[in-house]
C-alpha cells in the first residue's frame, strides 16, 4: 500500500468520525411563532431575545438592528419639570440609532432588529400596525412565572402576551427601569422633529420615535408614545400574512 493511498484513508477516516462527532448533538435554534390575530399582520409570540413568551426578552435602541449598542456617545440629555410636566432636552450627534439623518420608518431595513436578528421573514412593527393591535384586541393584566404580562386577544380569540419589560434610558446594561410596572416597546417609525415640542422634547434634529407604552398603576390598555431613540426597548416583531 502506498503512502499516498494510506493517506487518502486516514483523511476520510478523520472527516467522518469529525462529522459524526459534530452531529451528536443536534443545534438548538430558538422557537418562535407568528400568531393570528385576526389582524392586518400575524404577532411574534416572543420578544427578540426572550427564550419564552413570558420572558423580558433585550432592551434594544431604536434602528440598533444588531441590538447590542449601549453608548451615549454624541447624545447629551437633560430633564426639567415645568409646570410640573417633564421636558426633555437633547443634542444629537451620533451615528447610532438612526444617525443624524434617521429614516422616517426602519421596517424592513437595514436599521430593523427584527429581520437582522430574526431573519428578513419578520420586521418592526409600524405605528399602525401597533394601533391597530390596541384597538381591536381586549387588555387584560396577568402574572406568568412571576414576570407581569400584558394579555392582548384579537378578534378571533387568539392572543399573545407582552411583558412589562420597562425600559433602559441610562445605556447600562443589564438596567431594566419600571421592570413588572410599564410596557414600552419600539416601533418602525420617527417622531417627526415639527412634532416634538407636542410631547415636551427640545431638540433640533429628530430624536424620538413611536413607542407603545402602558402603566398598570394608570392604564386600562397601551397607547402610542415618543420615546428618545438611544433609550432601550424591547422590540415584539411581526410578519405578513399569506
Amino acid at each position: 500500500m502506498t503512502r499516498h493511498l494510506i493517506f487518502l484513508i486516514l483523511t476520510t477516516f478523520c472527516l467522518i468520525v469529525f462529522n459524526s462527532c459534530g452531529n451528536d448533538e443536534p443545534i438548538v435554534r430558538q422557537q418562535y411563532e407568528a400568531v393570528d390575530l385576526g389582524l392586518s399582520v400575524k404577532w411574534a409570540n416572543m420578544n427578540l431575545g426572550a427564550t419564552a413568551p413570558q420572558n423580558y426578552g433585550r432592551l434594544i435602541g431604536w434602528a440598533d438592528s444588531s441590538g447590542v449598542h449601549t453608548t451615549f456617545d454624541g447624545i447629551f440629555l437633560s430633564y426639567q419639570y415645568i409646570n410640573s410636566v417633564l421636558h426633555t432636552n437633547c443634542t444629537w450627534n451620533s451615528p447610532y440609532y438612526g444617525g443624524n439623518t434617521p429614516l422616517s420608518n426602519i421596517a424592513g431595513t437595514d436599521y430593523d432588529p427584527a429581520r437582522y436578528i430574526w431573519n428578513t421573514n419578520w420586521r418592526i412593527p409600524t405605528r399602525e400596525q401597533w394601533q391597530e393591535l390596541i384597538d381591536r384586541c381586549s387588555w387584560k393584566l396577568e402574572t406568568i412565572e412571576g414576570n407581569q404580562v400584558l394579555r392582548a386577544t384579537g378578534p378571533n380569540g387568539n392572543s399573545i402576551i407582552l411583558p412589562l419589560s420597562g425600559i433602559n434610558t441610562t445605556g447600562a446594561e443589564g438596567t431594566h427601569e419600571y421592570r413588572d410596572l410599564m410596557a414600552f416597546y419600539w416601533s418602525a417609525n420617527l417622531l417627526p422633529a415639527s412634532q416634538q415640542a407636542d410631547y415636551h422634547i427640545n431638540a433640533t434634529r429628530p430624536v424620538a420615535a413611536w413607542a407603545m407604552q402602558f402603566n398598570s398603576n394608570a392604564d386600562t390598555r397601551p397607547a402610542m408614545q415618543p420615546q428618545i431613540r438611544c433609550y432601550r426597548l424591547p422590540v415584539r416583531a411581526v410578519q405578513n400574512n399569506p
